[in-house]
């Protein structure tokens, strides 16, 4: 609207300084929010919270940053996830499990006496042999990790991982995480 000579509080320049403020906040805000909807439409397309408020768990942390993409590169020590597909029993079933990456291809995994070395280094027991009912010795085995294949362990005591049912295929790591707390 254009000032008249009669309505000079309406021009741009003359109006009141609380409107001026309201009328670029209203601005702001019509711009603002598309942009943040858009910004967070792209970032939850890739990236997820993760939280692990299970009674036992067998990582130290309770929240994860996990980006939803397949990694690249995997390296020991890393977390990964990836969906058991019978692994670990029903109740995982359709799950992302997200443990931490202790074997890769080459890597000699001795399960000696139930404690698991790899590479020579001590890993850790096999401290679930009376929960799944198997006798001292079951899992003891010398393999080396096959190409394209990872080992993924818990490092807390009573984690149900690589130990007892095996390696996990590259094509089925479906993400990497980084702990929060």
């Amino acid at each position: 609207m254009l000032a008249s000579p009669s309505n000079k509080a309406l021009a741009w320049g003359t109006a009141h300084p609380r409107v001026r403020i309201g009328i670029q906040a209203l601005l702001i805000i019509a711009l603002a929010f598309p942009l943040a909807g858009w910004a967070t439409s792209v970032v939850s397309q890739h990236y997820s919270l993760g939280l692990d408020l299970q009674k036992r768990t067998c990582l130290p942390w309770t929240a994860y940053l996990i980006h939803h993409a397949q990694p690249t590169r995997i390296h020991r020590g890393e977390l990964a996830g990836f969906y058991p597909k019978g692994k670990m029993g029903p109740s995982f079933d359709g799950i992302l499990v997200i443990k931490q990456i202790a074997g890769i291809p080459g890597d000699e995994l001795w399960v000696k006496d139930d404690v698991l070395y790899v590479n020579g280094r001590w890993i850790g027991p096999l401290d679930l042999l009376a929960k799944l009912k198997k006798p001292s010795g079951y899992f003891d085995r010398r393999v080396v990790v096959p190409d394209g294949h990872y080992l993924f362990i818990g490092t807390l005591p009573r984690a149900y991982d690589g130990r007892y049912w095996g390696f996990v295929p590259y094509q089925d790591i479906v993400a990497s995480a980084r702990p929060l707390w």
